[in-house]
């Protein structure tokens, strides 16, 4: 072989592995741009999870403040029953008094309602007698 197809093969290969060098270059520079990006997303992810945590954190605390509420409720609304319930005793046994009164005040109501009728009979009896009487002393003064 002689020195110029050497050298021709040489350069061939210089050439070769110059393109070859290019685009390992190239490849190298496009595999960096990648893991930036994807460092970038990394760190997008790693803001997001701080953020879904904070959340989380606050519905937590929003949660337990809503527990709390509901038990501050369940005592009232026992309070209010207990209310209740001496409410409607105390009420039954003040509706039982009335009740009682009032069938004692209907009984006072019916039995003077009998005496008046015998009354009232009695005086109906009266006016006839008197009436009677007086027709009778008219009688005996128109006869005189």
């Amino acid at each position: 072989m002689d020195n110029e197809k050497f050298q021709e093969l040489v350069l061939q290969q210089l050439q070769v592995l110059t393109e070859n060098q290019k685009k390992l270059t190239e490849g190298q520079q496009q595999l960096s741009e990648k893991v930036g990006s994807l460092t970038e997303g990394q760190q997008q992810l790693t803001e997001n999870q701080k953020k879904l945590t904070e959340g989380q954190n606050l519905l937590t605390e929003k949660v337990g403040s809503l527990t709390e509420g509901q038990k501050k409720l369940e005592e009232r609304i026992t309070k209010l029953e207990n209310v209740v319930i001496r409410i409607e005793n105390d009420h039954g046994r003040k509706l039982a008094a009335l009740l009682d009164g009032y069938h004692h005040n209907a009984e006072i109501l019916d039995d003077h309602t009998e005496r008046l009728t015998r009354i009232e009979s009695k005086i109906t009896a009266h006016d006839i007698q008197i009436s009677i009487l007086d027709k009778t002393k008219s009688n005996k003064r128109k006869a005189k």
